[in-house]
């Protein structure tokens, strides 16, 4: 089981980073950086929230609103 919510995990960081490179103007570093450093990384590290298991879309309205916010819904 971990090994599979390391993997969607994982997938998820890299396509929220694409994501934010292309929104925002991000170097791959600084999107990275925004993602891993993020309230939403907490959440979707933690399984019992299951954000993991959504898809990145979903995960990407989070983020974008902890961005502009400061946190995630």
């Amino acid at each position: 089981m971990i090994e599979y919510t390391a993997y969607l995990t994982s997938s998820l960081v890299e396509q929220l980073s694409l994501l934010a490179m292309r929104d925002y103007g991000l170097t791959m570093i600084e999107a990275l950086s925004l993602v891993y450093n993020s309230q939403w990384y907490e959440k979707v590290t933690d399984v019992d929230t299951g954000l993991y298991i959504q898809s990145a879309a979903y995960n990407y309205r989070l983020l974008r609103h902890e961005v502009a916010f400061g946190k995630v819904v």
